[in-house]
């Protein structure tokens, strides 16, 4: 378990002197939109931040620079996304990842740790995702032990993330263009400042709905700013209504900002079973897929994971996506942009338009 570093984007409030929690578990004092950057170093061994991991708080940037002109690397998101580069350049893909329901800073950050262990710690088969980047989109969930009393408001604040998100893309996008200009513009004899490594993304949960929020917060704020920046984005048992892919207001246009879309289902997942029962939501997306097979972009990859997410998760098998070995072995694959006909541990359930997890690597 070596050593990892994990950044992240977050509109929490932040709380510099309280060296437990630095981000807390409400907005950020500017705007539910204003976002702070970091990273935080998990040393070999380390796996909680309260057992030593060290947080950085990247020095704030409140006006917004034009992204026609040079960005300031050396605070805020800039220097954020110039050391995702650097790492990238180094030889790492880069996953931005989407936390879900009922997770404070801390423990947002210890997942983005983990998965990048876990993806470091895969065998090759074939994968050349073997070092992963993860920048965590940190939004105020309440991190409660109480699902039934802290859910509408986790919802409410993952539908008041949205912009945030949105921003984030942005800041992102304005980067990338940056880097082609410079790029572009260089002696011909001096080494390119672009890489050749992977950017994808991933939601887990309610953090769907916050990604959900996030592309609609876009589209009004661009309509025609949805550029390809992902290779690979993963939903992993989204609490996301399960007509999700038929409106524009959901994330119908989600498959636009990517090469391909994976969701992962399971219809045993105890979590989604209570947002569908006691919460009024719709069917969710995350327990039995999409509602209507035909009308599925052709982007979009289901996976079916009944078989393998009780493993490590028997109770809730909600959390499958980390906790299950098959399931982490699975989404190498997906990172690694493995050809969707050879995944060793997958079966095509034809009549469903499916791919079904069986019993992979223990």
């Amino acid at each position: 378990m070596g050593a990892v570093r994990v950044y992240f984007a977050t509109n929490r409030n932040h709380q510099p002197d309280n060296v437990s929690a630095v981000f807390g578990p409400r907005f950020n004092q500017h705007g539910v939109a204003a976002l702070r950057f970091g990273h935080v170093d998990f040393d070999e061994g380390v796996k909680k931040v309260k057992d030593g991991a060290r947080v950085k708080v990247y020095e704030d940037i409140q006006s917004t620079p034009d992204p026609l002109t040079e960005p300031d690397l050396t605070r805020g998101g800039g220097l954020l996304l110039e050391g995702v580069r650097q790492a990238m350049c180094a030889g790492r893909d880069t996953l931005v990842f989407i936390h879900g329901f009922n997770v404070s800073f801390n423990e947002a950050l210890e997942a983005g740790a983990l998965l990048a262990r876990q993806v470091h710690a895969l065998p090759a088969d074939g994968n050349d995702v073997q070092s992963l980047n993860v920048v965590v989109f940190s939004w105020p969930s309440d991190g409660e032990k109480v699902p039934f009393m802290s859910y509408y408001s986790d919802r409410e604040d993952a539908r008041a993330s949205g912009p945030a998100l949105a921003r984030t893309y942005l800041k992102l996008r304005d980067f990338l263009a940056f880097l082609y200009r410079a790029d572009a513009q260089r002696p011909i004899d001096a080494p390119s400042i672009l890489c050749e490594r992977g950017l994808h993304l991933m939601a887990h949960s309610m953090g769907a709905y916050v990604l959900r929020q996030g592309l609609q917060a876009l589209l009004a704020k661009d309509a025609d700013g949805l550029v390809r920046l992902f290779d690979q984005i993963v939903l992993a048992s989204p609490d996301e209504d399960d007509d999700t892919f038929e409106y524009d207001t959901k994330l119908k246009l989600l498959p636009r900002l990517g090469k391909r879309v994976t969701v992962y289902f399971n219809p045993r997942d105890r979590a989604l079973w209570i947002s569908d029962k006691t919460k009024t939501n719709p069917d969710r997306l995350g327990a039995d897929g999409p509602r209507l097979i035909d009308l599925l972009p052709k982007k979009v990859a289901l996976v079916d994971c009944r078989r393998v997410a009780g493993v490590a998760d028997p109770l809730i098998q909600h959390s499958y996506y980390v906790d299950s070995p098959a399931m982490v072995g699975d989404i190498g694959q997906v990172l690694g942009d493995v050809d969707i006909d050879a995944f060793p541990h997958r079966q095509w359930i034809g009549e469903r338009r499916v791919w079904r997890i069986e019993v992979g690597p223990a």
